[in-house]
C-alpha cells in the first residue's frame, strides 16, 4: 500500500460534519438534550462537559472553558454560522429546482436570526451550569463520605 491510501482511511482526529452539527443547533430540544447528558464512563469527564460545535468530550469544566475561548472553536461556529451545503443546492445550480431552492433559502433567512438567538442564549450558561453541577456531586459526595 503506498503512502497516500493509508492517509486517506486515518479517522483518528476526524470530527462530526458540519452539516450534522448544524441539525444538532437547529432545536432547543437538542441543545439541552446534548448539553444535559447522563453520565457515560466510556466518556471523558463521565459525558458532562460536551462542546456541541465541536462535537468534543472535555476531563472538566475548566478544560472546556479553554477550549470555548480558543481559535479551533471560534473558527468552527464561524463555519457554522453559514448554511449547510445540500442535494437541494447542488439541484440549484444544475438548473433544477431552483425555485424550491429559493424558497428555502427565504425560510432560512426568516428564521436563522431567531435561532442563532436562542442558540446563543442557551449556551452563554453552559459554563456555569457545569460549576453548579459540580458543586452539587460535591456536596453529595462530602454528605456520603460524612455517613461511613
Amino acid at each position: 500500500m503506498g503512502r497516500y491510501s493509508v492517509k486517506r482511511y486515518k479517522t483518528k482526529r476526524r470530527t462530526r460534519d458540519l452539516d450534522l452539527i448544524h441539525s444538532d443547533l437547529s432545536t432547543e430540544e437538542s441543545i439541552q438534550s446534548l448539553k444535559h447528558q447522563p453520565q457515560d464512563e466510556t466518556k471523558p469527564g463521565l459525558g458532562q462537559y460536551y462542546c456541541i460545535h465541536c462535537a468534543k468530550y472535555f476531563l472538566d469544566n475548566k478544560a472546556l472553558g479553554a477550549h470555548l475561548k480558543g481559535k479551533v472553536h471560534k473558527r468552527r461556529v464561524k463555519n457554522l454560522s453559514k448554511l449547510p451545503y445540500t442535494q437541494l443546492e447542488a439541484e440549484a445550480a444544475a438548473g433544477t429546482n431552483l425555485n424550491k431552492y429559493i424558497e428555502k433559502v427565504n425560510e432560512y433567512q426568516q428564521k436563522e436570526p431567531a435561532r442563532l438567538e436562542l442558540e446563543k442564549q442557551l449556551l452563554s450558561t453552559q459554563l456555569e451550569e457545569n460549576d453548579q453541577k459540580d458543586s452539587l456531586a460535591q456536596q453529595e459526595f462530602a454528605g456520603e463520605m460524612a455517613v461511613e
